[in-house]
């Protein structure tokens, strides 16, 4: 910075009455200038600067104006560098909750005192009252990351939900859910259907880091949304605490522009880690994509970054495992005691074993519980449940503990899994003509892969496309182009009932008389009901009636029910298959009948590598595929 605009930031200064040493300050500029502080890792993290698409300036990711002390500060560190130092010798108040600046700014303050080693004399340190209140308040010893699986209702936890977790010194680690966590999220009031979409890809909402009791996010995610958890302690050391803390003040109310592919939930936690240990350069690995089950292979794969994992399955995942455990007998004795908590006197049930009622017990208290959940009943706000009292009573009578079984989460360790991305290269015949096809999807998973990191029923694929090439005519073409496609199949569960459901949309092959490669858009939407069977080895049965809507360029559109049925298995470790018939009778528009029918298989052969072979026919036209599919 020239000396003529540090003179006139010094004159501002004491223009407006600001206790300032106009000789120290030119100092500290000068000294900071000198020694490129503003190019130091430590600035740019604490800034949120990254360099744009040409690499050689940087921007800031924040765009709140409040966030900046320069007027240029979002594009230029050094000339905000230079408005930080001046700031701190003003009582004016700055930053989304006016203060003055070195209370406004802490984390900047704290790192700038320390690089350049401030006369106190000079420069008076602060006392910050309100950050001392709220940092103890927040009693923050340790760092723990947190995942929260998919929640297929909610557009915006499709792939899941990260957030970190404040744990509190003295023995947080047995009573996490006293602790605070801090999760980025976007403000969606008020946004609907296709909008929501668009503002979501096109950075329309605004996102912020916000501050939460941990209870009441385990209460919503595990208890009420089903949605099972997983704790990743980080090992973070008290100066990485301190910086991560003061930097998490700075943010409060401070305005980013959230996208949901780059800068959404997950790729902003992974900014404040970098806060935490500017050593980790974490938030460039990604460009186009980020889902937070990436980010946490990313942090597994770090060195001496993640320290113990710890799962807590939902109430829904623990009501499903100990009914699971049960026999036919002891299904309907739990469905009884689901109806009458009266049950527990009846001869029935006190003719079972005392390991057996326990477990019972243990069941109808989960459903009990997580029934006031869902009506929105807090511990706090109604009266006591009489019914959950009797069955607390109940079981602490028999003293005895339930059959042993694991209560785990259904989905599993997220970093286990397959990468989001895939592509893949296949041969085929489709209409007696060979063709190579490539295919590719931006995320996610779908039923045929590897359960390991995902939930075992649910697939969520997000623009994924195949175009293939026919060598005996050198002619290449689009293949298939789905834009969203996501497959919920829960077994029907009597005491946890959830549909069974499909959608699609996107273009698909439509086969018409002389035009065995057509193209028709298709949406088209199902609900119905599966069932699981386990022999001779696990099934996945299901039934689902629907509605398809299909639109071809050159041909008038049609729209009708039908019905999708099929089978989804797993002979083996690592080998799964699926069987699927479509009937769909369309009413209105073009009038006709189609039956559409798969057979699939995937074969694992290691976590990002995968074989695969599909069979299908429509329009009395047939293909056969197989091919090779990598994850990255």
């Amino acid at each position: 910075m020239r000396a003529g605009a540090l003179l006139a930031i010094g004159v501002l200064l004491w223009m407006s009455g600001a206790r300032a040493d106009v000789d120290y300050l030119a100092d500290l500029q000068r000294r900071a200038a000198e020694s490129r502080l503003a190019d130091h890792r430590e600035w740019r993290v604490l800034l949120h600067y990254r360099r744009n698409g040409s690499g050689s300036e940087v921007m800031s990711d924040a765009d709140d104006p409040r966030f900046f002390l320069a007027p240029g500060g979002k594009t230029d560190p050094a000339a905000e560098l230079a408005a930080t130092l001046a700031a701190f010798f003003s009582d004016d108040p700055v930053g989304a909750d006016p203060q003055p600046a070195q209370c406004a700014f802490v984390a900047r303050y704290e790192w700038l005192r320390q690089a350049l080693d401030f006369d106190s004399g000079r420069l008076p340190a602060r006392p910050c009252a309100a950050y001392l209140r709220w940092k103890g308040e927040l009693e923050a010893e340790a760092a723990t990351l947190v995942f929260t699986s998919a929640y297929l209702n909610n557009p915006a936890s499709l792939f899941g939900h990260t957030l970190l977790r404040l744990d509190r010194r003295g023995g947080s680690g047995s009573t996490p859910l006293l602790a605070y966590a801090v999760g980025y999220a976007a403000d969606d009031r008020g946004s609907k259907g296709l909008m929501y979409g668009i503002k979501g890809v096109s950075g329309g909402f605004s996102g912020y880091f916000e501050l939460q009791s941990y209870d009441r996010l385990v209460r919503n995610y595990s208890d009420i949304e089903n949605r099972d958890i997983w704790e990743y302690r980080l090992n973070f050391n008290a100066d990485q605490m301190a910086r991560l803390i003061a930097h998490l003040w700075e943010l409060r109310g401070v305005r980013f522009d959230y996208f949901f592919f780059t800068e959404n939930c997950a790729w902003q936690l992974l900014t404040l880690l970098e806060v935490a240990d500017p050593s980790r350069d974490l938030s460039s690995r990604f460009v186009l994509w980020v889902a937070p089950a990436d980010v946490l292979r990313l942090l597994s794969s770090e060195p001496g970054l993640v320290g113990a994992v710890t799962p807590r399955p939902a109430r829904g995942s623990a009501i499903r495992r100990r009914y699971s455990a049960l026999s036919a007998p002891e299904r309907a004795q739990a469905r009884a005691l689901h109806d009458d908590v009266g049950h527990v006197e009846a001869q029935a049930f006190r003719v079972l074993p005392s390991e057996r009622q326990a477990l019972l017990l243990e069941l109808a208290l989960d459903l009990r519980q997580r029934g006031g959940m869902m009506a929105g009943q807090g511990e706090a706000d109604v009266p006591p449940d009489e019914g959950v009292h009797r069955l607390l009573s109940a079981r602490s009578a028999l003293g005895q503990r339930a059959s042993r079984f694991e209560i785990a989460p259904f989905a599993g360790r997220p970093e286990l899994g397959h990468a989001s991305h895939r592509a893949g290269l296949a041969l085929g015949q489709r209409g007696g003509q060979g063709f190579i096809e490539f295919n590719a999807r931006a995320s996610f998973h779908d039923l045929l892969e590897a359960d390991a990191g995902y939930a075992p029923e649910a697939g969520i694929e997000l623009l994924s496309a195949s175009v293939r090439h026919r060598p005996e005519t050198g002619n290449t073409r689009l293949n298939a182009l789905t834009l969203i496609s996501i497959e919920s199949l829960p077994p029907f569960n009597p005491l946890l009932p959830r549909p069974a459901w499909r959608a699609h949309a996107g273009w698909v092959p439509s086969p018409r008389p002389g035009c065995n490669d057509c193209l028709a858009f298709r949406a088209d939407a199902w609900a119905g009901f599966s069932t699981e069977t386990r022999w001779p080895w696990r099934g996945l049965w299901f039934a689902l009636p629907g509605l398809v809507a299909e639109h071809a360029a050159d041909q008038p559109g049609r729209t009708g029910p039908g019905v999708s049925a099929g089978l989804i298995a797993e002979p083996g470790v690592g080998w799964k298959l699926s069987a699927r018939v479509t009937r769909t009778a369309y009413r209105w528009g073009e009038r006709s009948e189609e039956t559409r029918w798969a057979l699939a298989q995937q074969y694992t052969l290691k976590r990002d590598l995968a074989l695969r072979a599909d069979w299908q026919g429509s329009g009395g036209v047939r293909e056969f595929s197989v091919g090779l599919l990598v994850y990255f």
